[in-house]
């Protein structure tokens, strides 16, 4: 180990050659007279900090010395509140701040006087100093590695990852590949590129909706039968972990380019890895990007919701990305060539479809779309950057993407017909202030498993919509106690609140019964669905209860989009049902779908989607009401059979086909 051949070299100060001391890093170990300010200590700091840098490649920027720390109570020194300074501490130089400081620190290096003996137990001797490194470490999320030396004795400390406060005695330091001397070798770097459309290559390339099922798939080489067979995870654990790396994975592309927007030097990702990577470094980096990506996460949504984000997070502190070093490492080469900030809307969130629906429905009894019915919701709706979009049950927010893709194409056209049909200098992603406006307020979902909102949240993010305003929530919840109150939506207050949204579109969960009490009499205080009779009723359908609370979110003439059980539409047992939907709405269409659509979700029951418009006045009288027409059509193939199996991809076209004459038809029957 190179630290076992002290020297004592820098006794004298005047014996630091001058690349070291002309270093502003290096300021603090001397005086103005150019001595020591600790002459016993320093020396052995400025032999560690040289070997550190000729023997392990750390870079000079990437160092700071005695750096501050305020400890809590009961860290250190008989429960007393303790100031420290660590002597010397080595930050990772892929991570940096929004102004470029590096912030995740790596390495910490405590340095004693020569004197001082092996575990000698007097003051400011070996345990007081491996008390206070170990203090420094527990107090910082980061540093994998510690380092305590009098210079003729060193030990070299590794964080146990299981548990941070702990440090066990290792042989020696891996190298220190810096971000400089990774893109040397990266196959995936980012550089400055001007013939580029924003300035910069990434060398990532857009991901297919095959090749992504591949790649995160069952298949022997895919992420998801890594994390079960390295890692021994259920189905459940496997694609919670895998919504963990795509968030790092996303959060490290962006912060990457912004790094190199930010220096003008190239740089290789984290997510990136050659022949002379070391596994548990890349297994910390990783880490730590998660929790960089949770931080980002935190401080972008307080500055729309405030502090109180617990159930808007994707993730909260516990919450860790942290695997085995080889498992780490097959991952992240699986992932690293793609891109998924770059990769369509259509292809993450079919992703979402195809690879995550299965596990949530086996476990968490959730149903998830198909992309072809949610095209159909979605088209026959026709969201514009005026509507305030909700879905109540959204599951993976995917209904809440297609609705933001669909925006942007129409917003993304509108703007090249306003540029003479020239699309120069539009951007296709950002195309107009008003979908940005659109984008970032005007999109709400809820959900209320906390496991299926980690796949929400990371959905939004994977499509620019970082301001969704996603919340875990229980929406079959007495009303004031998810308003708090607030009895008013539009125009104040969007979201869910009576009258809150314009457009609301759900597949909610159906087959259960909803029987408490306090929310049935919730829903017939407003001459709800629960009311018969002038009594409560005991139990209703639970998507009867969805769709009776989709409708006081939503405003007078607003619409709504709903997946319902034929058995509502055709049961003489639910006619008071169709009674009071009427009452309350205009039925606009009913679009019966193939008794396949949910079988491979474990819903075989024939379904439908309904368009509803609110009326704008609370209710009418149904036998006095005028008639009028009702838009019927009936879907035989959505290019899944049974099983869940995708037909051809002639098929597929076939049916998108067949959908957008659905929405032409209504659309013609609408104007």
């Amino acid at each position: 180990m190179p630290f076992s051949n002290f020297t004592n070299p820098y006794q004298n100060p005047a014996n630091i050659p001058q690349n070291y001391r002309q270093d502003i890093n290096l300021r603090k170990l001397f005086k103005a007279d150019g001595s020591y300010v600790r002459p016993a200590e320093d020396p052995v700091t400025m032999w560690a900090l040289q070997i550190l840098v000729e023997e392990y490649g750390v870079p000079l920027e990437a160092m700071e010395l005695e750096l501050n720390s305020d400890f809590a109570e009961g860290t250190y020194q008989g429960g007393r509140r303790y100031q420290g300074r660590a002597d010397l501490v080595v930050y990772d130089d892929r991570y940096a701040d929004s102004v470029g400081n590096l912030d995740v620190a790596f390495i910490m290096v405590e340095a004693m006087e020569p004197s001082k003996k092996l575990d000698g137990k007097e003051p400011e001797g070996w345990v007081d100093n491996l008390n206070r490194l170990t203090a420094y470490i527990s107090a910082s999320p980061f540093p994998r590695y510690a380092i305590l030396t009098n210079g003729q004795h060193t030990e070299v400390y590794r964080r146990n990852l299981d548990y941070p406060s702990k440090l066990e005695p290792i042989v020696d330091l891996p190298k220190y590949e810096s971000a400089r001397e990774a893109a040397k070798h990266s196959f995936y770097t980012v550089i400055l590129n001007p013939s580029e459309p924003d300035g910069i290559q990434t060398g990532l390339t857009p991901l297919t909706r095959d090749k992504f099922r591949e790649v995160l798939g069952d298949t022997r080489s895919g992420c998801h039968s890594i994390l079960r067979d390295n890692e021994g995870l259920q189905p459940q654990e496997a694609v919670d972990a895998m919504v963990k790396f795509l968030f790092a994975k996303w959060y490290d592309e962006q912060a990457t380019i912004d790094l190199v927007k930010q220096t003008g030097e190239s740089r290789a990702y984290v997510f990136s890895v050659s022949n002379e990577t070391d596994p548990e470094r890349l297994l910390v980096q990783v880490r730590d990007t998660f929790e960089k990506a949770k931080q980002w996460e935190r401080e972008t949504l307080a500055k729309k919701f405030g502090d109180d984000l617990g159930a808007r997070l994707a993730f909260n502190e516990a919450d860790v990305l942290q695997f085995k070093p080889h498992t780490t490492m097959e991952i992240v080469k699986r992932l690293q060539p793609w891109s998924l900030r770059k990769s369509s809307a259509d292809v993450k969130g079919g992703v979402f479809e195809d690879f995550l629906s299965k596990t949530f429905r086996d476990d968490l009894g959730q149903y998830f779309t198909p992309t072809p019915v949610i095209n159909l919701m979605v088209g026959i709706l026709q969201p514009t950057v005026n509507d305030y979009v909700g879905d109540p049950a959204c599951g993976s927010a995917r209904m809440l993407t297609h609705v933001l893709d669909y925006v942007r194409k129409q917003e993304y056209a509108k703007a090249i017909a306003n540029n003479g049909g020239s699309a120069e200098g539009i951007n296709p992603e950002e195309p107009t202030q008003e979908f940005i406006k659109f984008r970032d307020n005007h999109l709400f979902g809820a959900e209320y498993s906390r496991n299926v909102m980690h796949v929400a949240r990371v959905n939004t993010l994977m499509n620019g919509a970082q301001y969704a305003d996603l919340k875990v929530m229980d929406s079959l919840e007495r009303l004031g106690s998810i308003t708090e109150g607030i009895t008013e939506g539009l125009p104040e207050r969007p979201g869910f609140y009576l009258g809150g949204l314009t457009m609301i579109l759900t597949n909610p969960p159906f087959g259960s019964k909803l029987t408490n009490e306090n929310v049935l009499k919730d829903f017939a205080a407003r001459d709800g669905v629960t009311k018969r009779n002038g009594k409560v009723v005991k139990s209703i359908p639970q998507e009867v209860a969805f769709l009776n609370r989709c409708l006081e979110y939503l405003a007078p003439k607003g619409k709504l989009a709903i997946v319902l059980p034929n058995g509502i539409l055709a049961n003489s047992s639910m006619q008071d049902v169709r009674d009071w939907i009427l009452r309350w709405t205009r039925l606009r269409a009913v679009i019966s779908l193939p008794q396949e659509t949910f079988m491979p979700y474990g819903a075989g029951v024939k379904t439908s989607v309904i368009l509803l418009e609110k009326r704008e006045f609370e209710q009418v009288n149904t036998k006095n009401a005028q008639d009028y027409d009702i838009y019927m059509a009936r879907i035989d193939d959505i290019g899944y059979d049974k099983f869940g199996r995708i037909t051809s991809n002639q098929n597929q076209r076939l049916i998108s086909i067949e959908i957008q004459e659905v929405i032409d038809d209504l659309s013609k029957c609408e104007n």
